[in-house]
């Protein structure tokens, strides 16, 4: 390696650091108000919600051991747990982590929260049948990517399987609207997710970085991970008001739509969301 390369590499290194450096300070402070700035209460966010959570829990078997990578405050990591023989929850931020002890603690989930970084996962190969993680993917910046699904594929063991829900760029192409902001909204030029109204009446920005499906596809394919679902989540309800999806009947017919479209091309690439599964060859 030249020194000038040298340089540019050491260069895009602090980059990332002082990137993850960002992110962890502002979950650190809102931390003890992040589970109620998402509470899911408008029909929109409860199509959203039950379609994710369909998705991946739906997919863990009563003998897998699962890591769930930037587990929050636990939202999807004690779901987990009670369908998998093993459950750990990983985190950069202790205050989130400190959060999802206390939940879990209350409701009697048996979880194994432990501090550490997506890009340097400190467990040996082979180690977990699973890997979930939502949302925390698109704070990892762009050219700490390939790092992160390396990481992802090394600790799965041989036929794991690897579970992702993270925002459509495609999407983003069609529309830049936050079909879901309430109090945290996606900057999509500036490529931040921006916290508003937080305890001390302030904002706090951490980076937020969409993927397309082609990309979310190559970056499963260059770890060595076979993708094999793709689909939409909120193909149909992002389009529709949430005043429209309150009444019963307008719910039932956009549920019954989204099933039928969400895994159907071109739909499935076009959802707000993307979910995906890959898995690693046995």
């Amino acid at each position: 390696m030249t020194q000038t390369a040298h340089r540019s590499y050491t260069g895009l290194e602090e980059r990332t650091a002082q990137t993850k450096e960002a992110i962890r300070q502002v979950y650190e402070f809102i931390s003890e108000e992040y589970d109620d700035r998402i509470p899911g209460l408008t029909p929109a966010d409860r199509r959203f919600i039950d379609t994710e959570l369909d998705f991946v829990l739906g997919r863990v078997r009563p003998a897998d051991s699962v890591l769930d990578l930037g587990c929050g405050t636990g939202r999807l990591t004690i779901p987990l747990s009670r369908l998998a023989r093993e459950v750990v929850g990983l985190d950069i931020c202790d205050g989130m982590l400190s959060v999802a002890r206390r939940k879990a603690e209350e409701e009697g989930a048996r979880i194994r929260f432990e501090r550490g970084d997506m890009c340097d996962l400190p467990y040996p190969d082979d180690s977990f049948d699973v890997v979930t993680s939502t949302l925390a993917l698109m704070h990892i910046p762009p050219e700490a990517r390939a790092t992160a699904f390396s990481e992802i594929a090394r600790v799965l063991r041989p036929g794991g399987r690897v579970l992702t829900g993270v925002k459509n760029a495609a999407f983003e192409q069609i529309t830049r609207a936050d079909r879901f902001a309430t109090v945290d909204v996606t900057d999509v030029e500036n490529k931040t997710l921006v916290f508003t109204g937080t305890r001390d009446g302030g904002e706090r920005v951490a980076p937020w970085f969409s993927f397309s499906p082609d990309e979310l596809e190559y970056l499963f394919s260059d770890a060595g991970l076979k993708p094999t679902t793709l689909r939409g989540n909120c193909v149909v309800a992002a389009w529709v008001a949430d005043q429209i999806l309150a009444d019963p009947r307008i719910y039932s017919i956009v549920e019954s739509l989204e099933t039928a479209l969400n895994e159907t091309s071109p739909f499935s690439r076009l959802g707000y969301y993307i979910l995906a599964e890959a898995v690693k060859p046995g």
